[in-house]
């Protein structure tokens, strides 16, 4: 066995950072892509705020310490190994004893810095395989964390409706689609176009919307546009995503994205997706209810069922199924489907408290 090197990381991630994963995935029925440009940035600009520590044989595991300037909880993320619980062992505690040194009392992850980017471990195989941006990985990856002494810390749930169920949804929100006709919002449809328009005011938006959620760190307008921007908004479907503008101030009060699962497209890494070009490619049309939220001012109106209603319009000639994306376990926007029939996928985030 082949020993952990621990490497600071002071500019370049190690050569062998990409390849690792490869391995692992070739034989599950999903693939994991990653842009290695985009994260030796992330890397880059996420060092300022963070001491952070690779831990890798190599050839078999890649593990990264994340340990904030701040605050007494420690993180590890961009985790992927082989099913080795003895190699992970020698690595989390390398990690350990690094966060005990620098007094963390809690270590937490899988998380790659914050919850804007990828973060949480699926815990089952759904019908569905793989949705765009997903988190996905061998089931045993939980199971060795159990074994390593973590427990779940949070647990989030993907929940898809399916064919067969669609026309009955529609039954019971029959109320909900009447009410939806008189809301004192404007609707604003999300293209390429819009979202120029309102750059800066969505990032303010996202940020007001869900800072008050557990592990979420406010991000540079930089990192955020690295995410969200154009080309993001040009793989979102424009008949369900949507704003809601407040017509007496005019600011925006609620989001939701939506789009299609190009999964099933395989496209290439670099390939940038666009609904006008890809979409009617797809033969079973899945939506996707990525991220939903509304602005704290503007709570207790309904709007997290109106921005349903309002993706429902046009749901049925243009979709077969949908998919609600990982939502926290106790989200109040579960509610929607509550009553529904459905099938769920469940995520989880771990921790573990450490002796100091």
């Amino acid at each position: 066995m082949l020993p952990i090197d621990r490497i600071l990381f002071t500019g370049l991630l190690p050569e062998s950072f990409f390849r690792i994963p490869i391995p692992i995935y070739a034989a599950m029925t999903f693939s994991k892509s990653e842009d290695n440009a985009r994260i030796q940035k992330l890397f880059e600009e996420e060092s300022s705020k963070n001491n952070i520590i690779i831990y890798t044989d190599h050839q078999h595991i890649r593990l990264v310490g994340i340990f904030p300037n701040e605050g007494v909880d420690a993180y590890f993320g961009f985790w992927e190994t082989t099913n080795n619980v003895v190699l992970n062992v020698e690595a989390f505690e390398k990690l350990q004893n690094d966060a005990v040194h620098k007094k963390k009392t809690k270590l937490v992850g899988p998380l790659n810095f914050n919850t804007y980017q990828s973060y949480r471990l699926r815990l089952t195989s759904p019908s569905w395989i793989k949705f765009d941006q997903e988190p996905v990985n061998p089931l045993y990856y939980p199971l060795l964390l159990e074994e390593l002494g973590f427990n779940t810390e949070m647990l989030f749930e993907s929940r898809m409706i399916q064919e067969a169920d669609i026309p009955g949804v529609y039954v019971v929100k029959e109320d909900l689609l009447k009410a939806f006709e008189n809301i004192p919002f404007e609707c604003i449809s999300i293209t390429p176009k819009t979202w120029i328009e309102y750059e800066l005011q969505i990032f303010e938006l996202v940020d007001a919307i869900f800072r008050t959620n557990p592990l979420y760190k406010s991000i540079s307008y930089s990192q955020f546009t690295s995410l969200y921007n154009v080309s993001f908004a040009a793989k979102l479907c424009p008949f369900s995503s949507v704003f809601f503008k407040d017509k007496i101030t005019g600011r925006l009060a609620s989001l939701n994205f939506c789009q299609p699962n190009y999964e099933a497209l395989h496209l290439p890494i670099g390939y940038k997706i666009n609904y006008e070009n890809d979409f009617q490619k797809l033969d079973h049309k899945i939506l996707l209810v990525k991220s939903v939220g509304v602005h704290p001012d503007f709570r207790q109106q309904g709007l997290m069922n109106f921005m349903a209603a309002y993706a429902m319009l046009s749901f049925q000639r243009l979709y077969n199924e949908v998919i609600f994306c990982m939502t926290r376990e106790d989200n109040l926007s579960n509610n929607f489907t509550q009553y529904l029939p459905y099938e769920k996928a469940d995520y989880a985030l771990f921790a573990k408290s450490l002796s100091t």
